[in-house]
């Protein structure tokens, strides 16, 4: 039985962060060593271009330090605008009220007022952000019919039920940017009886790995950011992470990568999940080819409506298959597995809730992945 590294990251939502390190200690289980000053090196990039395998900060561990970088990412992210618009106008009828929750920039707000909705409860922890959507909705000339709510979710109180809650609060594995609970909130306390969600359900997925150029990236403390105002050390000493391979990140894994088939996690159902952020799953995967696995790969489908189904798990980022904003995500194992066809490979993900009084987005998880045999 060959057993890889166990990872265990607790994701604090903080703010402003560079990209520095100090060496991690995965240096001991073969992944080499950082330069001499044990240092990132800063490789910061205010554009949505990008190459697979290419490792990129963690953007769902700082919602709160979201800027216009990382907005204009998304604004610019292909396959998420297209399929969000297409959802949007087909799921919004004339008069309807929406609440809008995590508005951003305002642009699902938007297309909600364009597409007919008597008003929009745009809601943003951000007041910055939440004063560019303020803006670009007067500029498209809908601001009259849009309130905007400059709290925690948790915090609000709307004047009247909604008809649907569109939202795009999802990370690249789903719930890590706690969007469960945030939503089981919202739909319990502002949903009208028979109203709607937007997305329905959520479901990830997760795929044994070889990429060891992404490993390496991890060893030479090489992490691209779309903002300058990322610090990856910063965001480590607050998560109490000494470890950089405890962390994952944002990287477009080809599927030429894969060493097995994926397999499907936990579903979220956002009409009926009571918001749960304790739990566990194991996954058993059959290796389809001999190779060494660095980490695992994780990605997620949506159904966004009953018509619209989003997909991240494309890998090229030329046509736009790739979700430029999203990627995938990464979870690296300081000790790679040898295996070989045939074998199976016991993945077990736990999360798990913690109390932190900084921060309303608290929790942890923690993967370990194991060979259980050989292949016969």
């Amino acid at each position: 039985m060959r057993i890889g590294a166990i990872a265990s990251v607790r994701l604090m939502h903080a703010g402003n962060i560079n990209l520095r390190y100090r060496p991690p200690d995965c240096r001991a289980a073969g992944l080499g060593r950082l330069g001499t000053e044990g240092r990132m090196t800063v490789e910061t990039k205010v554009s949505t271009k990008y190459e697979p395998e290419e490792l990129w900060f963690p953007c769902s561990l700082d919602i709160m330090g979201w800027d216009e970088h990382f907005h204009n990412l998304m604004l610019n992210d292909r396959l998420r605008m297209a399929v969000y618009k297409k959802a949007v106008k087909n799921a919004i009828e004339p008069g309807m009220a929406v609440l809008d929750l995590g508005t951003g920039t305002g642009i699902l707000a938007r297309w909600a007022l364009e597409a007919g909705a008597a008003r929009v409860y745009g809601i943003e922890v951000s007041r910055k952000i939440l004063d560019i959507a303020e803006a670009n909705l007067a500029q498209a000339g809908v601001a009259d019919r849009f309130t905007p709510i400059n709290d925690l979710s948790y915090n609000v109180e709307l004047p009247e039920k909604v008809d649907i809650i569109v939202s795009e609060i999802i990370g690249n594995i789903g719930d890590n940017e706690d969007c469960a609970p945030i939503l089981a909130d919202a739909r319990d306390r502002f949903l009208k009886p028979g109203g709607t969600m937007l997305p329905q359900r959520l479901t990830p997925y997760f795929v044994p790995v070889a990429s060891p150029a992404t490993n390496a990236q991890i060893q030479r403390g090489v992490c691209k950011s779309i903002s300058a105002e990322q610090d990856l050390q910063v965001l480590l000493d607050r998560l109490g992470v000494a470890d950089p391979c405890e962390v994952y990140y944002d990287v477009v894994i080809p599927r030429s990568r894969h060493l097995a088939e994926p397999l499907a996690g936990r579903t979220l159902d956002f009409f009926s999940d009571g918001g749960e952020t304790a739990y566990s799953f194991s996954l058993t995967f059959t290796a389809t080819a001999d190779g060494e696995v660095t980490g695992i790969k994780g990605y997620f489908i949506a159904q966004l409506t009953d018509r619209d189904v989003l997909d991240i798990s494309g890998d090229d980022p030329v046509s736009g298959t790739a979700s430029d904003s999203w990627k995938h995500c990464y979870m690296p194992l300081a000790r790679p597995l040898r295996v070989k066809a045939g074998d199976r490979i016991r993945l077990d993900v736990e999360r798990w809730p913690e109390k932190n009084e900084s921060s309303a987005f608290a929790f942890r998880y923690r993967w370990r992945a194991e060979v259980l045999g050989d292949g016969a």
